[in-house]
């Protein structure tokens, strides 16, 4: 993992020896105690930051939970003190710097494209499984992972950096509203509200937080300030019919995964419509797996223009291309139900943040208990306050598994394909509509040189001058 030495802090890892520009050797991993920096040796990195190699101001450190313990806190610093900030009523400037903000999201991108599996890391709930201790640190986690994922998603679909730049910094800043509502802190109270009055709080706490953006004055352009503005303002409810602002898309699905899948104060769910909840079942008003979320999100976009290539992008950011397979959730449950002794069990267990790539026998440890499908191998698992249980795989069940599994990926390669035949098709009808425009031009051409003695590409039929015309001129000068 590449980190900038400036977040460099003790007891992270080295991941290979740090070299300079002129080829020695300034700290090597024999040199420390099990490869961890010191306070001492983070000071000589800084002193000679510039002269770094391969690249100035970086070094390799191994991607532990202490690493992404620290690039989470890069943005929770700042997140907090912004947070007591709006509480108490002082002001923040030096969070809401344009140029401050614009490096916060630069240094969370160059993580994120020097280490593409971060946010399968942070998302296995080492680090956010963890109830935080008050209302605020859960919303500024929350701010955190939305950062993480929605700029992990936009490389994922290849955006452009001032695309990623601007919902970067909508998403730091998308929920600090919720602070200024009027349920807050108490927000255990969304749990029994009506979903009409869901909709009002959706909309309050959007509202906040784009008075909250407005209220000082940042130095942006304008297109990127009432870009920043829409994404933040639009977030739960976005439309999908407006093509100009995938990025307020891109920010809702991000939202959405996070707060279906991370712990919250309240149990109630408000990401998905009351229309769509009724489509798709009451589990998607509260709390849920990542398998489920996503599942969820096939079911409603597939194929529906650039929110189908969000949802399969987020399916790609997680590694779960096996989920694209058509009926994934109804053949994983007809694969259990063959079991004649209803002891069939997925693990890791279906609708949770895994896919499922084994079954097991809950019969197993009865001695007396026996069947055809049972193997000889077996799975230890997790039970509950760390307790450890083995359990006989199911030989026949588990390869029905693995089948559907393959089938994912090989259906997941078809998608691409496709994708990529229509992006061609599209090229090669934008060329084909551009040629006859380009054969007319060239045909009036050809008028004008039989008419003015083949000259009609230095003089203007009207040019009462004799001059030849030059080039082009811009007329904003040099």
């Amino acid at each position: 993992m590449l980190m900038h030495v400036n977040d460099l802090v003790p007891e992270l890892e080295l991941e290979s020896d740090v070299r300079l520009k002129a080829g020695s050797f300034l700290i090597t991993r024999k040199e420390l105690k099990d490869g961890r920096l010191s306070e001492k040796v983070i000071e000589s990195i800084q002193r000679f930051a510039a002269q770094l190699a391969p690249e100035s101001y970086k070094v390799s450190v191994k991607g532990d939970e202490r690493a992404l313990n620290q690039v989470k806190s890069i943005l929770e610093k700042d997140l907090l003190n912004i947070a007591e900030a709006i509480e108490s009523g002082k002001e923040y400037p030096n969070f809401l710097k344009d140029d401050d903000l614009r490096v916060k999201v630069m240094r969370v991108m160059e993580k994120l494209i020097s280490n593409p599996d971060l946010i399968r890391h942070i998302y296995d709930f080492k680090i956010s499984n963890i109830e935080a201790n008050s209302v605020e640190q859960q919303l500024l986690n929350h701010s955190i992972r939305v950062t993480l994922l929605s700029i992990a998603l936009g490389l994922q679909l290849r955006w452009s950096i001032i695309s990623l730049v601007n919902v970067g910094m909508a998403a730091i800043l998308h929920d600090m509203g919720i602070i200024r509502t009027a349920l807050f802190p108490d927000l255990k109270k969304l749990d029994d509200m009506l979903p009409a009055e869901l909709e009002g709080f959706i909309n309050e706490h959007q509202k906040k937080s784009v008075e909250l953006f407005g209220e000082h004055k940042v130095t942006l352009l304008p297109y990127t300030r009432a870009e920043i503005l829409h994404i933040i303002s639009n977030h739960h409810r976005p439309n999908f019919e407006d093509a100009r602002h995938k990025t307020t898309l891109l920010l809702y699905f991000a939202e959405l995964v996070d707060e279906m899948i991370a712990p919250m104060t309240h149990k109630v769910r408000y990401n998905f419509t009351p229309e769509q909840i009724r489509k798709l079942g009451e589990r998607f008003a509260r709390r849920t797996g990542l398998v489920n979320v996503l599942l969820g999100l096939i079911r409603l976009y597939k194929g529906k223009g650039p929110a189908w290539d969000m949802v399969m992008g987020l399916v790609r950011v997680f590694s779960m291309d096996e989920l694209l397979v058509e009926g994934y959730e109804e053949k994983l449950k007809e694969i259990i139900d063959f079991c004649p002794f209803n002891c069939a069990v997925a693990y890791p267990h279906a609708g949770g943040n895994s896919l499922p790539r084994t079954i097991y026998c809950n019969n197993s440890t009865d001695p007396d208990f026996t069947c055809d499908h049972m193997g000889q191998v077996k799975i230890e698992i997790f039970l509950s306050a760390g307790k450890v249980k083995s359990f006989n795989k199911c030989a026949t069940l588990t390869e029905q598994v693995h089948q559907l599994n393959i089938s994912g990926r090989e259906e997941a390669e078809q998608q691409k394909k496709k994708v990529g035949e229509q992006k061609k098709e599209e090229k090669a009808e934008s060329r084909a509509e551009a040629e006859p425009t380009a054969h007319k031009a060239a045909s009036e051409q050809e008028i004008i040189e039989d008419l003015f003695g083949g000259q009609g590409g230095g003089f203007a039929p009207d040019d009462e001058s004799g001059e030849p015309d030059g080039p082009p001129r811009s007329s904003g000068g040099r």
